[in-house]
């Protein structure tokens, strides 16, 4: 699809006196309500093709990513790769890294291991999520630079990361932040893939600066305000739980592997030899240990974010609050969340958890009931 038969299609979808249409997977696209873009639309940034809902989880994503969604119904998964999901901030990058080292660099010789991962590990949901429209202003030079060697005659208008991955050898590690009825039908049955959990209340709060600190969301809402939105899902690529659930239960597939945030913090070395078994791997003692040093919290922060260092940062949120990398702990939110808020969560959750046997409780931790989510 073109340029000019790109444009065609997002004015079909974004025109407010069209009808809604469906996505190659049945979903529905519509345009989010006036009552959202007057309640929560005007505290981010409006991107410039709009904010649709997909229904009938309700996913509210620009208004560009139904065209990366059916075009990503056509790409082609290989039996060799290995992707990482999980709702955003909850881990995925920490993961992707871990999972790039043991793959590319278990020995740590790999000269392509200072770029930053988003050039080494592609984002299948970059497209949508930045909305290539913004690229150029957004300093993002670099990756309009990579796009043209590695796909010449390609147009950045047509998206990046699927682009890219396409002449990619194998294997490729990807990450995505869709949920899995997004995804093509077989892809599961494809290749291997690994989705990360988090607790909710520190995904809120980590979201919530990461929001504040990408140019183009902007985020000026109070933190309160923010934390209400997101579990009435109605903040932007929400909602959480049907996210988290559509992976719960595929948990028993073998080319799925659960890993929780949690336990990565509690036991690393634990969860890399988990891992280690998954992806086949089969590192040894030194190189288990070259991957813990690499993706430690230290390591990855001096190494700056995920793309390099541009206009897509608010600078002065990163100086007071912290980089893409911010604090890399479990737990933060009681330093966040008033007794309010932590129990409106808690009753959310509660809600919502279902037949997830965990407990994110003020002074418990994280429980390891989950049984073959830790590899069977």
């Amino acid at each position: 699809m073109g340029r000019s038969s790109r444009s065609v299609w997002l004015k079909a979808v974004t025109d407010k006196n069209s009808m809604s249409r469906k996505l190659l997977t049945g979903q529905v696209v519509e345009e989010v309500s006036e009552e959202w873009k007057e309640s929560v639309g005007k505290d981010l940034q409006q991107y410039k093709q709009g904010v649709v809902r997909i229904l009938p989880e309700g996913w509210i994503y620009p208004g560009v990513s139904p065209f990366f969604l059916d075009k990503l119904q056509q790409f082609q998964f290989r039996t060799e790769d290995v992707v990482i999901m999980g709702y955003p901030k909850c881990g995925s990058t920490w993961v992707q890294e871990t999972v790039w080292t043991m793959m590319n660099n278990p020995d740590l010789t790999n000269p392509h291991a200072e770029e930053g991962i988003w050039y080494r590990s592609l984002e299948i949901s970059m497209d949508m999520l930045m909305d290539v429209v913004n690229f150029d202003e957004l300093g993002m030079e670099p990756m309009i630079e990579t796009l043209g060697k590695m796909c010449p005659g390609k147009s950045k208008e047509d998206g990046f990361a699927l682009q890219m991955l396409e002449v990619l050898p194998g294997p490729r590690i990807m990450k995505c932040h869709y949920a899995f009825e997004l995804m093509p039908p077989d892809f599961l049955d494809k290749n291997k893939v690994i989705y990360v959990l988090r607790n909710p209340k520190d995904t809120v709060v980590s979201f919530y600066h990461y929001l504040r600190l990408v140019r183009l969301y902007d985020y000026k809402g109070s933190f309160e305000k923010f934390v209400k939105e997101f579990i009435n899902d109605q903040m932007l690529f929400g909602p959480y739980w049907p996210h988290v659930h559509q992976a719960w239960t595929r948990r028993s597939h073998p080319n799925l592997h659960i890993i929780f945030y949690e336990d990565l913090k509690a036991d690393f070395m634990t969860q890399l030899h988990l891992l280690d078994k998954f992806l086949g791997t089969n590192l040894d003692t030194q190189q288990m240990q070259n991957v813990q040093h690499i993706t430690a919290f230290t390591s990855m922060k001096s190494k700056g974010a995920p793309v390099n260092d541009t206009a897509c940062f608010n600078q002065s949120v990163s100086e007071k609050e912290g980089g893409f990398f911010r604090k890399g702990v479990a737990g933060d939110w009681k330093n966040t969340l008033s007794p309010e808020l932590n129990q409106e969560m808690d009753k959310w959750i509660k809600d919502n958890i279902g037949d997830i046997p965990i407990k994110w409780g003020d002074d418990e931790k994280h429980q390891k009931t989950h049984g073959n989510t830790n590899r069977k």
